[in-house]
C-alpha cells in the first residue's frame, strides 16, 4: 500500500535540496561565433590534411560547389537566388561526404571526415532555421560545381564556401530580419 503522506514528504525534501538548472540559452543564429566556429573546425580539418600522402585521394572526381566569388554580382543576386545557390552548395556537401567515407581506411582521417560530416548537417540546420530552403527551392538557380580530388581540396573548398557564400548570406538575412523587427 501507497502512503501519500510519506510520498509527499519525500517529494518535497528533494525539490527542496535539488536546484534547479537552467540550460545556457541557444545561441542565436544571426551570432557571429556560431559561423566562426564552423569556420574554425572547417579550417582545422583542412590543416589536418597537410601531412596527407596518397590515402588522401580519391580514385575518382567528387563534385563540390565552385567557391569563387564576384561581391559586385553576388550583391546584386536576390536572396532567394543566393539562397539556391548555397542551398545547391550544401547539398553536394551532403552528397560528397558519404561518398568519400567510401574511401577511407585511416581511422583519424575518418575522424575528421565524420566531425566535418556532422557540421555539415548543423550547418543545413542552420540555413533551415533561416526559413531559407523554401525560398531557395523556389528559385531554380543552377551553382558552378568543381571536381576535387583530395580530402585537402575538398575541406579546401569547404571552409572557403562557409567563409564566403554562407557568411555572407546569414549576414544578409540576419540584417533584413533586425531592419524589420
Amino acid at each position: 500500500m501507497l502512503y501519500l503522506p510519506g510520498l509527499l514528504t519525500l517529494l518535497s525534501m528533494l525539490f527542496v535540496s535539488v536546484k534547479l538548472i537552467t540550460c545556457a540559452p541557444y545561441k542565436p543564429v544571426c551570432d557571429k561565433t556560431v559561423m566562426d566556429m564552423f569556420i574554425k573546425e572547417a579550417k582545422e580539418a583542412e590543416t589536418a590534411m597537410d601531412s596527407c600522402n596518397i590515402i588522401c585521394q580519391f580514385p575518382e572526381d567528387i563534385m563540390v560547389p565552385e567557391t569563387k566569388l564576384n561581391l559586385g554580382e553576388w550583391n546584386k543576386l536576390h536572396t532567394s537566388q543566393q539562397a539556391a545557390e548555397v542551398w545547391n552548395g550544401l547539398i553536394l556537401f551532403t552528397k560528397a561526404v558519404p561518398r568519400i567515407t567510401d574511401f577511407i581506411s585511416d581511422a583519424s582521417l575518418k575522424f575528421q571526415v565524420e566531425k566535418i560530416h556532422s557540421d555539415i548537417r548543423s550547418v543545413v540546420h542552420l540555413f533551415k532555421s533561416l526559413n531559407l530552403q523554401d525560398e531557395a527551392q523556389t528559385s531554380q538557380t543552377e551553382g558552378k560545381t568543381l571536381p576535387v580530388r583530395t580530402f585537402k581540396k575538398l575541406f579546401s573548398v569547404y571552409t572557403n564556401f562557409l567563409r564566403g557564400k554562407l557568411r555572407l548570406l546569414v549576414m544578409t538575412v540576419c540584417r533584413e530580419a533586425s531592419l524589420s523587427t
